[in-house]
């Protein structure tokens, strides 16, 4: 039987849905920096790049026909193991890291065609030390998420890294060394680089979040900044009659709602 080849999409189709997953992906970690009560600021693409400042993806090389081959991505002041660590409270950290991802032509086919290379230093188990620094990294999903995953593997996530202590049908990765320290006290090490992260970036203040006391009556408004909690002070309508004024009294003292 004849085998029938697929047909690869255009590159316009092709190159807008990875535009598109970047987009997602910066969605994402807004999402997750405001969960966190991390200060977020905006990216901005510039043709081809995507600029933010914990985060940059560029474009940096193509197939012939014009659809996306390269994608260059740099994250900062996001930790990551740049040499050997003996102790989880004495680790060698980084905080600027580079990845190479390379897309298949059939992209969003064949996900599982997908290579990453680390272009900058990192100690990692499931990076080579060869100096060329091919990843063996499973592939989850698009774009989006591979970036995502990416950072998880900065902070060493067990569930990403999967050692085989914990996950017995998993190989022990491209960095022994590095696996049979990190599997020893994955979780802890783990814990710690997400504090580290945490202590990188600046949490938004009161006046960002909008907290305070708001008093809202009649045309004028006004808020102030007096805590976390937002207090509204809602005056009674001058246009309410005695009796009914009378009848709310019984019901209610004072006009202060605590949301």
């Amino acid at each position: 039987m004849k085998k029938i080849s697929r047909a690869n999409f255009p590159a316009t189709v092709v190159n807008a849905r990875i535009a598109e997953s970047i987009n997602v992906f910066y969605d994402s970690m807004e999402d997750f920096f405001k969960k966190e009560g991390w200060k977020w600021q905006p990216f901005a693409r510039k043709g081809d790049k995507w600029v933010q400042e914990d985060y940059t993806v560029e474009i940096t090389g193509k197939y012939q026909d014009g659809a996306f081959r390269e994608i260059l991505f740099t994250a900062r002041r996001t930790p990551g193991l740049i040499g050997q660590s003996t102790k989880k409270d004495k680790m060698n950290i980084g905080y600027i890291h580079k990845f190479s991802i390379y897309l298949p032509r059939v992209y969003p086919a064949n996900l599982s065609h997908i290579k990453m290379k680390v272009i900058s230093r990192l100690w990692h188990p499931r990076i080579s030390m060869s100096g060329r620094g091919d990843a063996c990294i499973t592939v989850n999903g698009e774009v989006d998420r591979i970036l995502i995953d990416l950072i998880y593997h900065l902070l060493m996530d067990p569930k990403r890294i999967r050692p085989p202590k914990l996950y017995p049908k998993e190989d022990s990765g491209m960095n022994t060394v590095a696996m049979r320290w990190f599997e020893k006290d994955a979780e802890d090490i783990h814990k710690a680089m997400l504090v580290n992260w945490d202590t990188k970036h600046e949490k938004t203040s009161l006046k960002d979040g909008g907290g305070g006391i708001k008093i809202i009556g009649g045309d004028n408004k006004k808020q102030e900044s007096k805590g976390k909690s937002a207090i509204r002070i809602i005056p009674k309508k001058i246009e309410e009659t005695k009796e009914s004024s009378q009848k709310k009294e019984k019901k209610k003292k004072g006009g202060m709602r605590i949301i």
